[in-house]
C-alpha cells in the first residue's frame, strides 16, 4: 500500500511539473510547492491562482487537474493540458477584469 501511494504521489507531482512547463512556455512565472502537488501562478490583481493534482473518485481515481474547493478542471494527463492551460488563463483574465 505505501508502494501505490508513493508511486501516486509521484505521478501527481509529474503532471503538476508537466504544467508548469506547459504554463511557463506561454510566458507565465509558475511557483511549484515541494510538499504538495500544486503549483500557483502569481496575478497582477488578486491572489495567485492555483492549481492541484488529485485523484478524483467519480472517474475511478485517476488523475484530475483542480482549483482549490474542488473546481475540476481536466484529466491529469497530456491530451488534456492545453485545456487547463486555458482555465488558468481564464481564471487570471477573471481576476484582471474584477
Amino acid at each position: 500500500m505505501t508502494t501505490e501511494t508513493s508511486e501516486i504521489t509521484e505521478a501527481r507531482r509529474l503532471r503538476v511539473w508537466a504544467l508548469a512547463q506547459a504554463l511557463k512556455s506561454h510566458g507565465y512565472a509558475v511557483e511549484v510547492a515541494e510538499s504538495d502537488p500544486l503549483l500557483s501562478v502569481p496575478a497582477a490583481f488578486g491572489s495567485p491562482v492555483v492549481v492541484r493534482c488529485d485523484q478524483r473518485a467519480v472517474c475511478g481515481g485517476e488523475l484530475w487537474f483542480a482549483f482549490p474547493g474542488g473546481g475540476a478542471i481536466a484529466a491529469a494527463d497530456d491530451a488534456h493540458m492545453a485545456d487547463v492551460v486555458v482555465a488558468v488563463k481564464g481564471k487570471l483574465a477573471a481576476q484582471a477584469d474584477g
